[in-house]
């Protein structure tokens, strides 16, 4: 074919390997140098012992791969891990020729490798793999094995330049005919640079490009609402993903799916949430994109959506039939003990407690093995917080000294230096202890040891004494109720204060108010921690960004005020911290493993994964509007005691279980059990 005369060598070589590609649709043979990690270990050992002694001709290539065998069995593992059947099986294979029946994207490898004299950079696969596609797309699918592919063909390049430098070492495959590009290179030569390549490969951000190749991430960054550039990459790729599945299901080209999307939200209201491609792909408009472009999707999603369906029912269901099987041993005991009718009531009542503890836990272990993680979608916050989505931190406390005091500021402190983010405030909700007076000895030391604390530093960590730190102290206020003086309505009480003066509403509850207050006037969203929680770095932006989703976002019922989808709580995973869980046997025996999880990964939750609804425990995100509103006249003034699960109910919570923070554990009984009534006192 003519070459436009301005390409490069490498994008001529591109678009000439595009013009003799032939696809097939039917499913691809193995590939020569399938992933099979055992039989290439199993030649590196050979070819280890024959670099031993090697011959005088092989000696070069005998070093360059005793230095470097590492590299080839990391990049077997690599290709077995990258590469299982079910993603190979979706790989488009070449038809005719003496490629046919490969995979397109090994041959492009090969291609590449051609192209770049077995030199791979990014710069060089951009160039190559964009004038490739200047006719015809690449899959998903295939953008993602490309590396795996490389790593494949520069395995087939070393293992056939080797072989043919020491025939006594057997290969462990035959290999194929995308070899034949590379008889430009002496055998010692493909062998330096196939080792040098696998380092190459590695070094590659291959995220990046993905997003600067697929036409698929092009054409959803054309996202009306312009939600899906800020989303974080993980969301983008389950964006992606469902292009995938609509254009398997729908047997259509991804490029057309992701263009129908994108039409389809431009279509909608651009103040409306229709207007971000999500809602189509992934969110409520999904089943009209699926009878628009005529899906059908395989069997396995459609008995996930049958059980979706059915989820309450058929845990009730199996929480029953479990805990009915569980009490047929004690009744089968007793019937052989020819109990009478009232032992065995007696019998069978008292296993009751033990049988659904036992129910309990044989379910939801089995719905986490069937169930898969629910990830909540989240924009990229993770360089900073954008103005219209500024939060503050709110730290809750009742304390009776000043040294409680200073440890609390210098809690807060910790929070910022963890997530020191211009656009997040932190703030102390405080109260002094319950008393039968207003006024108690000692108060006056703890407020200045708060306002000092806040002022020391606001003074070190901001611009002449402006900082991101704040104290809100209430007054006592007579409870007839509790006989005593105490903190309005305690925890609550201090958060539903804070809401209504980030509203603009009223700011008399805090009798001392230090910082600049009115940076926390409009603020978006509240992050609330108690004493002992501690944020890992960069926790409360991804908090941020999941609540600021626009998938995430509380939609209420005009009629009844409720909740109807959304959420306005989002309440991240808590661990133990080591240290808490280390620190005595009984921590130890109580806690377990307590190792931090430093890149944290989804978990099972069956609430969330099952019913889309999570628990709340009183450490999390909400957004403060939303919030309020959800809860508004629903809170009778000395009714709550443990207001979490009560704020959850009506406000909707949502679970991230890919975040994570951390807090203390008892070290002895004795503290165990006091924390331990208060829980059961306030449910």
């Amino acid at each position: 074919m003519d070459l436009e005369p301005h390409l490069s060598p490498i994008e001529a070589a591109a678009e000439a390997l595009q013009g003799q590609h032939r696809i097939a649709n039917q499913v691809p043979r193995p590939v020569a140098a399938w992933a099979n990690a055992d039989a290439i270990s199993a030649w590196l050992d050979r070819a280890r012992a024959y670099c031993a002694a090697p011959a005088p001709e092989v000696s070069k290539a005998a070093e360059w791969l005793l230095d470097n065998d590492y590299q080839i069995s990391r990049s077997a593992v690599r290709i077995r891990e990258d590469l299982p059947p079910d993603f190979y099986r979706k790989l488009p294979r070449l038809t005719g020729g003496p490629h046919d029946g490969l995979p397109r994207v090994f041959c492009l490898a090969h291609g590449l490798l051609s192209a770049c004299h077995m030199q791979i950079s990014m710069a060089t696969a951009l160039q190559f793999v964009r004038a490739y596609q200047a006719e015809t797309s690449l899959t998903i699918a295939e953008l993602w094995a490309f590396p795996t592919m490389l790593r494949l063909a520069c395995m087939e390049l070393l293992v056939t330049a080797f072989t043919r430098l020491a025939p006594t070492v057997k290969p462990p495959f035959a290999a194929s005919a995308c070899i034949a590009m590379l008889e430009q290179f002496d055998d010692t030569e493909c062998v330096s640079r196939a080792l040098r390549n696998f380092i190459a490969i590695t070094s590659i951000s291959w995220k990046d490009f993905f997003d600067r190749t697929s036409r698929v991430e092009a054409i959803l960054q054309e996202d009306p609402a312009g939600i899906y550039p800020r989303m974080d990459f993980n969301t983008r790729d389950r964006y992606r993903k469902a292009v995938e599945d609509l254009s398997d299901g729908a047997a259509s080209p991804e490029p057309v799916v992701a263009e129908y999307i994108v039409a389809r939200a431009r279509a909608a209201n651009p103040a409306d949430q229709d207007g971000h491609i999500g809602v189509w792909l992934v969110g409520g408009r999904r089943r009209e994109t699926e009878a628009a472009l005529g899906y059908h999707p395989p069997w396995k999603a459609r008995m996930r959506r049958w059980l979706s369906r059915r989820g309450g029912w058929l845990y009730a269901g199996a929480m029953s039939g479990t805990g009915m099987t569980t009490l047929l041993a004690p009744a089968l005991y007793l019937w052989i003990e020819h109990a009478r009718p009232l032992a065995w009531t007696v019998g069978i009542v008292l296993a009751l407690l033990p049988a659904s503890i036992l129910a309990t836990a044989v379910v939801n272990w089995l719905v986490t093995l069937t169930v898969p993680p629910r990830v909540l979608p989240k924009l990229d916050f993770e360089k900073e917080i954008p103005m219209d989505c500024a939060a503050a931190v709110v730290m809750p406390v009742i304390v009776g000294t000043p040294a409680e005091a200073a440890a609390s500021v210098e809690r807060l402190e910790m929070h910022w230096m963890a997530n020191p983010d211009p656009m997040l405030r932190f703030a102390l909700l405080t109260d002094h202890l319950d008393a039968q007076a207003e006024s108690m000895a000692g108060d006056t030391e703890i407020e200045q040891a708060f306002v000092g604390g806040v002022r020391r530093l606001n003074q070190l960590h901001g611009q002449d004494g402006h900082g991101p730190f704040h104290l809100l102290h209430r007054p006592r206020r007579f409870n007839p109720s509790e006989a005593c003086w105490m903190g309005w309505e305690r925890k609550r009480g201090k958060l539903e204060q804070f809401n209504h003066l980030v509203l603009g509403r009223d700011a008399s509850a805090f009798l001392i108010q230090e910082g600049d207050t009115g940076a926390l006037y409009g603020l978006k969203f509240a992050v609330t921690v108690d004493a002992d929680t501690s944020l890992p770095p960069g926790t409360v932006n991804r908090l941020v960004g999941s609540l600021a989703h626009p998938l995430n976002k509380a939609e209420f019922d005009a009629e009844t005020g409720r909740v109807k989808s959304g959420y306005t709580v989002i309440q991240p995973r808590v661990e133990i911290r080591p240290e808490s869980g280390t620190r005595s046997l009984f921590a130890r025996l109580c806690t377990g493993d307590t190792a931090i999880d430093i890149y944290s990964q989804a978990t099972s939750d069956v609430y969330q994964d099952l019913f889309g609804s999570g628990t709340y425990v009183g450490k999390g995100i909400y957004e403060i509007g939303p919030f309020e509103s959800s809860l508004a006249g629903r809170v009778p003034e000395n009714a709550l005691l443990s207001h979490d699960l009560f704020e959850r109910a009506h406000g909707r919570a949502a679970l991230a279980s890919d975040i994570v923070v951390y807090e203390g554990f008892p070290a002895g009984y004795p503290e165990y059990s006091r924390r331990w009534q208060r829980w059961v006192r306030g449910n």
